[in-house]
């Protein structure tokens, strides 16, 4: 008797397990049931972390989630020897910051270990201890040595690695819960080498202006890259008693104390030693205009075809796309780019962004250069021609754009671009995603053998509201109307309008009345308004240059002038020489 074939379709040892998904699914979940915890991976979106370790150290991390209160991104491996091989790894850089990987536990070690087996309740532990330390009068937060207060020690928040890992983080919640208002923290004697387990203090206070770490143990710089961007106010650190300044006369800490400075832009006093001019600071960070705007126009004529533009074109980006295709040309390109790491607004967002905006539906076509490096993908991510071009706006969500109901979400900046006889039109806002895309392609345009790590095409993924930033260069085409020439989308988490909106005026405010009559737009310069003493030592050539330039720059006639004799009046000259030079003009140079 021949047994030849049985093996195709015949007897499999675990062909019972197939009519029974629950039970593959608890396979799964079994086999993949080792935890381990990420710090430092929030440079970039978690799928991209998952990808890299998978990339970087050959080991699947499966059934990610992070962690809103702690930052912490936590998922799984399939062994102990896995996540033992994985922590080996920590340290390595990726999107500019050192992962700290380490062993997680399968259960909330602070409320199962020392809730119940303190005999007591962890928060309200937590909170008596808050309060024991907080000083009102002060603001002043005092977590100096705590591995030492009895109290913390009697109810086993030390009792182990795991409930220390998770102490500051549940401290941090129990402090926004609070609504403290604290101004300096004291974390000294707290034997600090990285700032891994205190990661959750700059979301918690991001208006910290005053931090002691003496007495730990830092040693290097790259621990407080972490925080970059992160604790924007802090004015004082002190540092003294760590590693990092071993000797006060060391010509290294020179080069440690600018590289710290580089870290927190507002920081006056270091190791209690001033190190910046506080006035001279105040006068650089001050914004030099006296009101924002939210709207610029180089002048009417700009204003008017812009204004049309962007009316016409979102109203058919939200409801019809393929209307929009008369606009583009064989030549016309269009990118999508998304900005995942853009900083986000300390006073909307302090819990951060990273874990509740969903990039999904944009990731697989960003050209974000700054993370594709290859030349074959940068230039196959260019939608060029109608056809391409459509064919990438399908597989955008649908959006909507309250332009006429909510128009202090938008800024916009217009001018001409001499460069190709058009205009130049650069739009800011905020948009709601309300449908998923029309046709959702989970491959990227470039060819090539596909990430088995990507995202799964059955994966949810949440709508929400983004902001954005597009930039159009149009040109004049026949019969009146508009061709477009370049179309640039940037895609962000959703980060307000307050940048562009006046201070002191309510946002209900900024809506206009129904009726209410256009303002009168600003007058704008000719050659007939030019003095007699000027005209008669120009040409009518150089007139016209400089009118052009007192346009482009909103130079007083004086600077204006100037320029123009320091570009050999050459208006393509003047305008490198302006940009090149505007951060260091005086404010009295402008027409005021």
């Amino acid at each position: 008797m021949s047994y030849r074939g049985r093996g195709r379709g015949g007897f499999h040892p675990n062909n019972g397990n197939r009519g029974n998904p629950q039970q593959n699914i608890d396979q799964y979940v079994a086999a993949n049931s080792v935890p381990v915890e990420i710090l430092g991976w929030n440079g970039a979106t978690p799928d991209d972390c998952v990808r890299f370790i998978s990339r970087k150290c050959k080991i699947i991390v499966n059934r990610t989630s992070v962690d809103p209160a702690t930052g912490v991104l936590k998922g799984y491996v399939k062994t102990p020897k896995e996540a033992d091989e994985l922590c080996t790894w920590s340290g390595v850089k990726f999107a500019g910051q050192s992962l700290k990987i380490t062993k997680g536990t399968s259960q909330d070690a602070l409320s199962t270990q020392m809730g119940e087996n303190s005999g007591g309740s962890t928060i309200e532990a937590l909170t008596q201890f808050i309060r024991s330390r907080y000083d009102q009068t002060s603001k002043l937060l005092n977590l100096s040595v705590v591995s030492q207060d009895p109290t913390l020690v009697s109810k086993g928040f030390f009792a182990s690695m795991t409930t220390t890992s998770k102490f500051f983080p549940a401290l941090m919640k129990v402090c926004r819960e609070l609504n403290l208002d604290v101004t300096s923290i004291d974390l000294s004697g707290n034997n600090l080498s990285d700032l891994a387990t205190i990661s959750s203090l700059p979301p918690t206070f991001p208006h910290l202006r005053n931090l002691s770490l003496v007495n730990n143990n830092f040693s290097k710089v790259r621990a407080f890259e972490t925080w970059k961007h992160k604790l924007n106010y802090l004015r004082e650190l002190v540092l003294i008693g760590n590693p990092i300044f071993s000797n006060p006369m060391n010509p290294n800490d020179q080069i440690t104390k600018v590289e710290i400075m580089r870290l927190f832009p507002r920081l006056i006093v270091l190791n209690g030693e001033i190190v910046r001019n506080e006035q001279v600071l105040a006068n650089i960070l001050t914004f030099p205009f006296d009101e924002p705007q939210p709207m610029f126009f180089q002048d009417e004529e700009i204003q008017n075809m812009s204004t049309n533009f962007i009316t016409n074109y979102y109203k058919l980006w939200d409801t019809n796309r393929q209307e929009l295709l008369v606009l583009y040309e064989p030549n016309s390109q269009f990118s999508m780019q998304v900005d995942s790491v853009h900083p986000h607004i300390i006073d909307l967002k302090p819990q951060g962004y990273h874990g509740n905006t969903d990039f999904g539906y944009y990731l697989n076509q960003s050209r974000n250069l700054a993370r594709i490096s290859s030349a074959k993908s940068r230039i196959s991510r260019i939608a060029t021609g109608q056809e391409q071009i459509f064919k990438l706006f399908s597989q955008l969500p649908r959006t909507r754009h309250d332009l006429l109901s909510h128009p202090h979400l938008y800024s916009m900046e217009s001018y001409r671009f001499p460069q190709l006889n058009g205009i130049m039109i650069v739009f800011h806002g905020t948009f709601e995603e309300t449908a998923p895309p029309d046709v959702f392609d989970n491959s990227p345009n470039d060819s090539g053998p596909k990430n088995r790590f990507s995202h799964s095409r059955n994966k949810k993924i949440a709508l929400s509201a983004k902001s954005f930033d597009r930039t159009f260069i149009v040109l004049p085409g026949p019969n009146g109307r508009m061709i477009v020439a370049s179309d640039l989308l940037s895609i962000r988490a959703e980060g307000g309008s307050s940048a562009w909106q006046p201070s002191g005026i309510p946002k209900e405010s900024l809506n206009p009345p129904p009726n209410a009559a256009p303002a009168p737009a600003a007058a704008t310069p000719t050659v007939s308004d030019l003095p007699p003493e000027v005209k008669a030592n120009l040409s009518p050539v150089q007139q016209e240059i400089l009118v052009k330039t007192l346009l482009e720059t909103h130079l007083n006639l004086q600077y204006a002038i100037m320029l123009c004799e320091q570009s050999n009046w050459d208006y393509n000259q003047c305008t490198i020489n302006f940009k090149n030079s505007a951060a260091s003009l005086p404010r009295d140079a402008y027409v005021s």
